[in-house]
């Protein structure tokens, strides 16, 4: 078919952006040299032009774990555009029917199939009178159904050989145009005495059958900008999508005919048919049943026949939060029971979800609890939060606690008089981390049965603690010490932990924006990163998911869970985690899922024991998409800047081993711009975020580039600095590589401005930890920062370069590229003659001759290609580059002999 009359298609018939156009044409390109390359198929998807062929590669594209990993890493971008692509292959078949012979030949051919089927789908269909239908009967019925409608007057049918239809939702409707038809009965009559009514009984009988070999069903929620529409879709026969930008493909895959229930999702601890173990409940209420008679294909509306169920009708733990959630029956128990109960009026078994994996371990089932620890931190957490305005007796007790067990306070500080003193403010997560860090079990428990005394907590202290992660020992506060904390940062800890109580018990629309907002706001503060994560998951283990290291590697390597890192510490913003929870929700649900609950996640994280199973169909539901960086490759690098494929590898080894590097070069090389290249090829994407570019000057100061008192309008203040943040992000986040690009470093004086930090950027002393000047507390610099400074060798103010800074970086020098194919190429490709390109050239390369030769200037001082490297489509581009640019600079070389300058100018001009 092709890509450009794939894409003048969506051109012509989807309301899509010309960009999302294009995306959606490469993304096809993109899947068939994929598939292609690991063996899935041998052909490329644009020379497909049968719908049933593409729908096999997609079957076996879908089967592929590898190809639904990359599909949801490119936010479902390859299925969207498959999807796409089938509608684009059937609209030209069906444009292309009308005169073609292959139509013709295929519709016999389907004519005599379905002939064929119904003949023997009736052989074995019991008449009333228990005996089988006669083969004589058989044929009447055939001939009836091929040839009656073509004897009706005034009956307009595009086809009066009713075996052309196969669809029973088609059939439904030209049985009932048939039927209202005037002269119908006498037709009916006339084969046989109502044999023509009874025919179409019998077929459509045949085509449900045919077409319903498993039953799909849709629950849908109703509410759209905080308002129930339940009655109104009930009242005027609709459903409607309340997303412009979502669900849209997911509404237009509904059929008529198949069955939706409108429902409400939340959760409840009490008043429950079951003993729930004092946990909450996901409950989902039916509201309203009916079967869809129509879909507007907008991605919006669709027509149902609805029945209201009064009263509403709960059903217990498989539920979902989705606006849309598809339902077959096929997939399991658990959705049949669900569509029985729904749309059958069934009961629920409740004690076999009882003994289903995830819910036995959450409720008890027939077993006991096997993750006993998760009772007493819920309650304990119930207990602390009671002190959320008496922090000053809390931490009074916790001292006490301390005391009582002769073990060390960890909630110290140092006072201006060396000596140490409790803290006078906690934070409740901060509290949890006393017994959830690196100690003895026995100290655990020990501290935990003071502390639940203290708190009054019933539940017994557990004696196991399979799945909860712990802290490291030397971070396991979740607020920073007096100088690197903000006056609300522990109040914002306490409200954070308020609200997931909350949202775990109540779990509304309105408690998810609350917990979204404060969570967004913690996870800037200093000392949070993913322990906010072991926080919450230990307050509410069977509600929340920790993503310490083991659990993120394993969803991402064993699960195939792609962990969104969108925040500006590479970190779950607040929608991305509650949406990462309530997908691992959705599939603790399947019956096949290697896990079932957040406990069992995390302990089998720890333990290596998850299993992957193949054959997992990934549920219907949307992440927030992960930031998308443009990707961005050695290749582009090579294109952008003009240096050959050996010398990029130098440098990127140089950098690489020695992890602090300078560019150096004459004015024009494009130091700055190669530096920033660099590391986004090492990246391999365009990731600004792990980038900071900041200039020295001679006046720059530790103070300012590490950290110093700063005034503050009151008086002084000590404040980190640009490489202390930077820092302190790269070591937040070991997975990914930083880079701190300065520019003109040379004119920094490098000890004055690094001070002690000297030591510590060099690569063999990477991750050494040092007390700073300013600081009590330890800092070090991270193996994954990288340093990368520009210095211009043609600058006379500055003087030799200082000895430490020599033998902590290593240095490469940028040449002028005038003579490369790509410099050429760059010009050409922007408008550029090829006599202008020449022009260039050999001008500026006579010139730099001449500046080598002097002795007073040297090639560090030589004329740099960036200078000419923006074209404007202008007849005085060249002559304004040369007088505004070139000129100062060629004056300033030759100060003392302006006669000189003005030669080489004028000669320039020529």
């Amino acid at each position: 078919m092709g890509r450009e009359l794939f894409e003048k298609w969506l051109k012509d018939n989807k309301n899509l952006a010309e960009g999302t156009r294009k995306s959606y044409g490469s993304a096809i390109t993109a899947v068939s040299t994929w598939a292609m390359s690991e063996k899935i198929i041998q052909q490329d998807i644009y020379e497909i032009n049968n719908s049933k062929v593409l729908s096999r590669v997609c079957d076996l594209l879908d089967s592929s774990e590898l190809y639904n990993e990359k599909n949801i890493s490119c936010n479902r971008r390859w299925s969207s555009a498959l999807l796409l692509y089938k509608q684009f292959i059937e609209c030209n078949i069906l444009a292309n029917r009308n005169n073609t012979n292959d139509f013709v030949e295929e519709n016999v051919m389907k004519e005599n199939d379905l002939k064929e089927e119904f003949a023997e789908w009736m052989s074995k269909q019991v008449q009333k009178n228990g005996r089988p239908y006669s083969q004589v009967t058989i044929k009447g019925y055939i001939y009836t159904l091929s040839k009656a409608c073509s004897e009706i007057e005034n009956l307009t049918l595009d086809n009066s050989d009713l075996f052309t239809i196969d669809s029973f939702n088609q059939f439904t409707k030209i049985e009932e145009l048939i039927r209202e038809n005037k002269d119908f009965p006498r037709v009916n009559k006339k084969y046989g005495n109502n044999q023509l009514s009874a025919v179409m009984a019998k077929y459509s009988e045949f085509l449900m059958e045919r077409t319903s070999t498993s039953i799909v069903a849709w629950f849908v929620g109703a509410v759209i900008n905080d308002v129930d529409q339940t009655q109104r879709f009930v009242d005027e026969g609709i459903w409607e999508n309340g997303y412009d930008d979502k669900y849209t493909e997911l509404v237009n895959s509904i059929k008529p005919g198949d069955r939706i229930a409108i429902k409400a999702s939340y959760t409840r601890k009490n008043n429950l048919p079951f003993d729930n173990q004092g946990h909450s409940v996901s409950v989902m209420g039916i509201k309203s049943i009916g079967v869809v008679t129509n879909n507007s294909n907008d991605g919006h509306k669709i027509f149902v026949k609805w029945e209201l169920v009064n009263p509403l009708r709960e059903w217990y733990f498989f539920t979902s939060r989705n606006t849309i959630w598809r339902i077959d029956e096929k997939d399991g128990w658990m959705y049949k029971s669900l569509i029985d109960f729904t749309f059958n009026k069934g009961n629920q078994d409740i004690d076999r979800f009882l003994n289903d994996p995830y819910w036995k371990d959450k409720y008890g089932g027939l077993e006991s609890n096997k993750y006993e620890w998760t009772e007493f931190y819920e309650e304990t957490a119930k207990a602390l939060l009671k002190y959320k305005d008496k922090r000053s007796e809390l931490m009074s007790g916790i001292n006490g606690i301390f005391n009582k067990i002769d073990m060390n306070n960890p909630l110290m500080k140092k006072s201006s008089d060396g000596t140490e003193e409790v803290l006078t403010d906690v934070c409740p997560f901060t509290v949890f981390g006393l017994f959830n860090k690196g100690i003895t079990n026995q100290n655990r428990i020990l501290i935990m049965k003071e502390m639940s005394e203290f708190l009054g907590v019933e539940e017994e202290v557990p004696t196991s603690f399979d799945g909860i992660p712990v802290l490291n020992n030397m971070k396991s506060w979740f607020f920073g010490d007096e100088n690197h904390r903000e006056e609300n940062d522990i109040d914002n800890l306490w409200q954070l932990f308020e609200y997931a109580i909350n949202l775990a018990e109540n779990y509304t629309v309105e408690n998810k924006s609350s917990f979204i907002e404060i969570y967004d706001k913690v996870i800037k503060q200093h000392g949070i990163q993913w322990n906010i994560t072991f926080g919450l998951y230990w307050i509410r283990p069977w509600d929340y998911l920790t993503l310490d290291n083991n659990t993120r590697t394993s969803l991402v390597e064993k699960l195939k869970i792609k962990v969104p890192r969108n925040s500006q510490k590479k970190m779950c913003a607040g929608a991305d985690y509650i949406a990462l929870v309530e997908l691992m929700k959705e599939k603790f649900n399947e019956e096949d899922y290697p896990v079932h609950s957040f406990p069992e996640l995390s302990y089998k994280a720890w333990s290596g024991k998850i299993e992957i199973k193949t054959g997992i169909t990934p549920p219907q539901i949307e992440l927030p998409p992960q930031e998308e960086y443009k990707p961005y490759t050695k290749a582009d690098f090579l294109s952008q800047v003009f240096i050959t494929e050996e010398t990029y590898e130098t440098i990127k080894s140089l950098l690489i081993r020695k992890k602090n590097l300078i560019l150096q070069g004459a004015p024009g090389v494009g130091k700055t711009f190669a530096a920033k290249r660099l590391a986004y090829s090492m990246m391999g994407k365009e990731d600004a975020s792990r980038i900071k570019m900041l200039q020295f000057h001679q006046s720059y100061a530790y103070e300012d580039f590490i950290i110093g008192y700063r005034p503050n309008g009151m008086g002084f203040e000590l404040k980190e600095g640009p490489f202390y943040q930077f820092c302190k992000l790269a070591s937040e986040n070991p997975d990914e590589d930083y880079y701190f690009i300065i520019d003109e470093i040379n004119r920094g004086n490098m000890s004055k401005v690094f001070g002690e930090l000297m030591m510590l950027i060099e690569s063999d002393k990477r991750g050494e930890e040092l007390t700073l000047t300013y600081s009590d507390s330890p800092f070090y610099v991270p193996e994954n920062l990288y340093i990368i400074g520009m210095m211009n060798t043609a600058d006379r103010s500055l003087a030799i370069i200082d000895y430490a800074l020599r033998r902590r970086f290593c240095f490469f020098e940028l040449e002028p590229a005038f003579e490369t194919e790509a410099f050429k190429n760059h010009l050409i490709e922007q408008g550029a003659s090829e006599e202008l390109v020449n022009k260039i050239k050999t001008k500026i390369g006579s010139i730099n001759l001449e500046i080598v030769k002097d002795v007073n200037l040297g090639k560090g001082f030589r004329i740099g290609h960036s200078y000419f490297c923006n074209f404007i489509n202008s007849d005085k581009w060249y002559e304004d580059v040369i007088k505004y640019e070139i000129q100062p600079l060629i004056r300033e070389y030759w100060f003392d002999e302006e006669e000189k300058a003005k030669n080489y100018v004028d000669e320039l001009l020529r």
